[in-house]
């Protein structure tokens, strides 16, 4: 099997760990980290081809490996140079953020490693259906929904790794998204997902490059299944900071970090990190996740 090279410039700072760790997505298929490696393994579609991908860190690049059945095309070698760079959010420009944490004492580590930039999927697609997956539900079953999914309708790479499958490929009954996704009462939504994105009536346009966090705000909530929580989750990952997305574990954290028995109320963390907007909800995030990079915070005291 054919391997190809290429390389990804980053923008400084842009801290590896902290970059595929700042959420749970790295932990869902098709995406696997080495940690004796510090290697990012996942399955990119390009064109009709799942190719395995390979990439490790050096610096200030990205190091590519690209394996495929077939010797990739420059066409698709940039795709997936395209789709990598949409994924690590290599060029969205959070210096007002940086600037804002620079200010706050418990924040000036997100800054100096270049914290915030969500791993996001290929896909609105590919996101809005684990988003839907993760909703009042354990992370263990979030991980299996995904993989079920994946291992199911995905096309295979050539190491037998499969690939997220496209929105046509997700068409099918609510019997196989209860029975062999295993996603419960989600299985509905699920279908209608797919069958938008399969039709034309969504497209990765309308989430990406809206730049009215409004209208996306609205669209994102009419969608069956997407709650506060999860709509404003898809915000983050679109570039919209403003929503705060808290769910019983941002609760149980903050009341960790506050070192109460009870959390405070949504009001009382709205009012809280007003002064952060218009990132109010990257920075309850990077707050609540310091821990996970080795950072200590501060008690909100």
């Amino acid at each position: 099997m054919p391997t190809q090279r290429t390389r990804l410039k980053t923008n400084a700072p842009f801290d590896w760990p902290v970059a595929l760790f700042g959420h749970g997505w790295i932990g869902l298929a098709p995406h696997a980290f080495d940690e004796t490696t510090s290697r990012w393994h996942t399955v990119l579609r390009l064109g009709r081809t799942a190719a395995d991908v390979v990439i490790r860190a050096r610096e200030c690049d990205l190091l590519v490996e690209l394996t495929a059945r077939r010797a990739l095309s420059r066409a698709q070698i940039a795709g997936a140079r395209s789709q990598l760079r949409h994924m690590l959010r290599l060029d969205e420009d959070l210096s007002p953020f940086y600037r804002q944490c620079r200010r706050t004492p418990a924040r000036r580590w997100v800054a100096r490693r270049g914290g915030g930039r969500l791993l996001r999927s290929p896909s609105a697609f590919e996101d809005l259906m684990k988003l839907l997956f993760t909703t009042n539900v354990t992370w263990t079953a979030t991980e299996m929904m995904t993989a079920n999914l994946v291992d199911s309708l995905g096309p295979a790479a050539p190491s037998g790794a499969r690939a997220f499958p496209t929105a046509r490929e997700c068409q099918r009954d609510e019997a196989f998204y209860r029975d062999v996704v295993r996603c419960g009462y989600r299985a509905r939504a699920a279908i209608e997902l797919a069958a938008a994105f399969a039709d034309g009536a969504l497209a990765d346009k309308m989430f990406f490059a809206e730049p009215s966090s409004e209208v996306l705000w609205r669209r994102i909530c009419e969608l069956r299944g997407f709650g506060p929580y999860a709509a404003g989750q898809m915000m983050r990952l679109c570039g919209h900071y403003e929503h705060l997305a808290i769910d019983s574990w941002c609760r149980a954290k903050l009341a960790e970090l506050d070192g109460t028995a009870a959390p405070p109320d949504d009001r009382e963390v709205a009012a809280r990190y007003a002064s952060a907007a218009p990132y109010q909800g990257l920075a309850m995030w990077c707050d609540l996740t310091a821990d996970w990079h080795g950072e200590r915070r501060p008690l909100n005291r």
